[in-house]
């Protein structure tokens, strides 16, 4: 709020889009994902820290796209860590070209942990007989409500 030059929120904003149209568009490779990253962490360090709002309305713009940054590594994440292309997800990996196999039939997890980016799985039936765990975790359920008559 205190500069009166520097990064536009719309410089930011079009280059975060650019770095994903360029290295996350249709067809993926470890590669290119990686070279996606790195610019995206280019952008984290050096246009981040330039970025100047004139008023709130461009002060908010500008925390929005701050967040939209780490959107993009987040789903860039994702996509180095899925091995295998997908027709339900529409996502195609050309160094990985084989549709749906079925040990990648699984949910992936990411998270954070200590500065530093871990992946897990988990099966998609993850959550158990549902039924069964809502029940023990809520006592006073009596079942499917009914209407009087």
């Amino acid at each position: 709020m205190k500069r009166s030059s520097g990064v536009d929120w719309k410089e930011l904003h079009a280059g975060i889009s650019r770095v994903m149209q360029y290295y996350v568009s249709e067809f993926k490779t470890e590669n290119l994902l990686n070279m996606g990253l790195g610019a995206l962490r280019k952008i984290e360090e050096e246009s981040v820290p330039l970025l100047f709002a004139m008023d709130p309305h461009k002060l908010m713009r500008s925390l929005e796209d701050t967040s939209l940054l780490t959107y993009a590594q987040i789903i860039v994440q994702a996509m180095l860590a899925r091995k295998a292309s997908s027709v339900p997800l529409n996502f195609q990996r050309i160094d990985y070209p084989t549709l749906d196999p079925p040990a990648w039939n699984k949910y992936l997890t990411i998270k954070l942990e200590n500065g530093k980016v871990k992946t897990g799985e988990l099966p998609l039936t993850f959550w158990g007989n549902m039924k069964k765990q809502y029940e023990a975790y809520n006592k006073d359920y009596t079942g499917v409500y009914k209407r009087k008559k």
